[in-house]
């Protein structure tokens, strides 16, 4: 492919982290830029929520705001989570078709992943792959990562964890009361780690971005050239600070079930609204987190909220003309299969940390026949 850019951009604020490649995306797909790795992280702390999740029940908002902490939506799946100056990110951005993507998303992380393993391997640990997605040292992550196509372009958005705030991490989630954060904390502690809490000690930025540089160049086999982002980038990613820093970004899946808002939807997670018509909503852990906010009349959807910290391909999912199209829909399993297939294939959408069974029966599970869902 040639010679790779390098990007050492420093510290960013939120919204730049996470529309950054965003940006460079449609330049390295369409081949005017060339193949790109990025190393920043976070100038201050920020409120990351997944593309499919609604950031109010994923987010104490009002703790943020108190303490100024912006929150964010990004393009790409997975769960909500506090991100700041304690980690180093990187991001590697390739035009379709290169080495590596042929295959799909699980070659891509396969290949794209290497470097990122043989430098904390320099840096004195044995990471290991975990799940499709993440790096763990004997079961705790160390590096969390995500990946999609777009425009083109595939990208890989991850990150080192130097160090780790647990507190002001477990402290920004949302959680029914004290005792849950409590759990939320302790688990926090148990599944997750850092340099410092493996090595005793926080290696400099310099040396962790040198390395990955180094291990980028002998995996990759091209060197990696010190640049900037060209004229169109800039202006670019300008554009996308300006929209994605509104709310109307922020809180789109939030502000898409207008109906599933408020008192009456907020804590419960089973109210029987009238004869025949319920609203309920149901959490399935399968790979990744399902919820599903179901209005039904009848023994039929009357709106159907599907959110979670799954992933699709493409990162948008179309989950808003699935969500359409399963209206009207009764609640059976065969029925159901029938509208998401179709779907599927409309939009050549692929679901990642979920299948299509499990969203079908947890749609069916939040039907007024089942057995009433458990405590959040």
């Amino acid at each position: 492919m040639g010679d790779w850019r390098w990007l050492d951009l420093g510290p960013v604020d939120g919204p730049t982290m996470v529309n950054l490649f965003v940006a460079l995306a449609p330049s390295i797909g369409s081949l005017a830029s060339p193949p790109t790795a990025v190393v920043l992280y976070p100038r201050a702390p920020f409120a990351n929520v997944g593309f499919h999740q609604e950031a109010e029940r994923e987010i104490d908002l009002g703790h943020c705001r108190e303490k100024g902490i912006p929150v964010v939506r990004r393009v790409v799946g997975g769960g909500a989570i506090l991100d700041g100056p304690w980690e180093q990110d990187y991001m590697l951005l390739v035009p379709a078709g290169a080495p590596g993507t042929q295959g799909g998303v699980e070659s891509f992380y396969e290949r794209y992943l290497r470097p990122v393993r043989s430098t904390l391997q320099r840096l004195g640990l044995t990471a290991e792959r975990a799940g499709v997605n993440d790096l763990a040292i004997r079961g705790r992550k160390i590096s969390a990562n995500g990946a999609l196509l777009l425009d083109g372009c595939w990208v890989l958005v991850g990150d080192i964890l130097l160090d780790l705030d647990l507190p002001a991490m477990s402290r920004a989630l949302r959680v029914p009361d004290e005792k849950f954060r409590g759990k939320l904390s302790e688990g926090m502690e148990e599944w997750l780690t850092s340099l410092r809490k493996e090595t005793g000690q926080v290696p400099s930025r310099e040396l962790v971005c040198r390395l990955l540089q180094e291990e980028l160049e002998r995996h990759l086999g091209s060197p990696l050239v010190s640049g900037t982002l060209s004229g169109e980038e800039q202006d670019r990613l300008d554009r996308l600070l300006r929209e994605r820093s509104e709310d109307a970004w922020t809180f789109q899946k939030d502000a898409s079930h207008p109906g599933f808002r408020g008192e009456s939807a907020e804590g419960a997670r089973s109210v029987k609204i009238a004869h025949g018509v319920s609203l309920r909503r149901v959490d399935r852990k399968a790979g990744k987190l399902l919820r599903i906010t179901l209005l039904s009349r009848e023994g039929r959807i009357e709106e159907v909220e599907i959110s979670g910290d799954f992933f699709t391909q493409p990162f948008t999912g179309h989950l808003g003309e699935l969500e359409q199209a399963l209206q009207g829909a009764p609640l059976e399993a065969a029925a159901l299969d029938t509208v998401v297939s179709q779907w599927e294939h409309n939009y050549q959408v692929r679901f990642i940390g979920i299948s299509r069974a499990d969203l079908v029966s947890t749609i069916v599970e939040a039907g007024p026949g089942s057995a009433p869902p458990g405590p959040s």
